[in-house]
């Protein structure tokens, strides 16, 4: 027995006898777990006890629309091969999101918000998180002033802060101050999920795959590319109206490619 691992029966005191054997005791009538134990640690412990503070001191609630995306999917089609040209970068859906979304959240500030002491404070520019997921947890590195900058500068922080990721060399720079989350599950094959918010935001916007569905128009069964939008938010701040307006407006610029 580690010795050092054995509690004195009072703060100051000795170890005695009697506290060695009441530690053995205690320590053999705990069978031991079946299976690998997996160390309850390092970041996924960091994100663990976030999300749970998360859920603990906010009034979340998540609405979800089935949205169609024609626009994103033709848009993207038709910028890759000369984005890529230009700048080595492959440009992907989430790119094209933040610079939409981030775009959207000036014509709903609240949910670009943060409740502080002082009041909702509501920030003049949009710092985009988002999730990046690593093997033992979480990260949400954040894309600055996300509303006011051209799509390749998006493209390129995001792909260098993905990077820096999955090497473990962010800085707190880069995870911190952020205003609004992204979550895009679609490249593992989720469809919808309740996204958490990630404190102090007051939002977040789980992002699922794309899908060929068939959907009636004007009295005519189309193929169109659907996708799901999961919008998390603290009730505190946002109201389920206007937080189904943004999903709304999102839907229309989605579809239209505006």
């Amino acid at each position: 027995m580690d010795i050092t691992q054995v509690p004195p029966s009072a703060p100051g005191k000795r170890v005695m006898v009697e506290d060695v054997e009441g530690f053995a005791a205690a320590t053999e009538a705990q069978p031991a777990p079946a299976g690998q134990v997996v160390p309850f640690a390092g970041i996924r412990k960091v994100v663990a006890e976030r999300l749970t503070e998360s859920l603990r001191t906010t009034a979340q609630v998540t609405i979800a629309r089935e949205v169609e995306a024609g626009g994103l999917v033709a848009r993207r089609a038709a910028l890759a091969a000369g984005f890529e040209a230009a700048t080595g970068l492959r440009l992907t859906y989430t790119d094209l999101l933040v610079q939409t979304v981030a775009g959207l959240l000036g014509e709903h500030p609240l949910l670009n918000a943060t409740l502080t002491e002082q009041g909702i404070v509501v920030p003049d520019t949009v710092h985009m998180g988002v999730a990046v997921a690593l093997d033992d947890g979480l990260i949400v590195p954040v894309i600055r002033d996300a509303g006011r900058r051209p799509l390749a500068e998006i493209a390129r922080d995001r792909a260098d802060l993905a990077a820096k990721a999955q090497a473990g060399t962010l800085s707190l720079d880069e995870v911190e101050g952020g205003t609004f989350t992204i979550s895009n599950l679609g490249s593992f094959g989720a469809d919808a999920f309740t996204p958490i918010v990630n404190p102090p935001q007051c939002a977040i916007l789980g992002v699922g795959r794309i899908v060929d569905k068939p959907v009636v128009v004007q009295g005519r069964v189309e193929v169109r590319p659907l996708l799901w939008l999961s919008l998390t938010f603290d009730h505190r701040i946002v109201d389920g109206a206007p937080a189904a307006r943004f999903l709304q407006g999102l839907d229309e610029r989605l579809r239209t490619g505006a």
